[in-house]
């Protein structure tokens, strides 16, 4: 059997972006001005789940 599930290697590539740094960086460019509800957090993590699915 395999060891690495999808939840692991989710977890294992969203772990090395540091989300305080990103948070910083969104605020100081203003990037989320005009969203409500698909923050840049919340992109990255989806982009990053629908290259895992394929």
């Amino acid at each position: 059997m395999d060891k690495i599930t999808r939840k692991n290697s989710f977890g294992q590539w969203f772990s090395p972006i540091n989300l305080r740094v990103l948070e910083e960086n969104v605020k100081t460019m203003k990037l989320d001005f005009y969203t409500k509800k698909l923050t840049t957090e919340s992109f990255l993590k989806l982009l990053l789940f629908a290259q895992l699915k394929e």
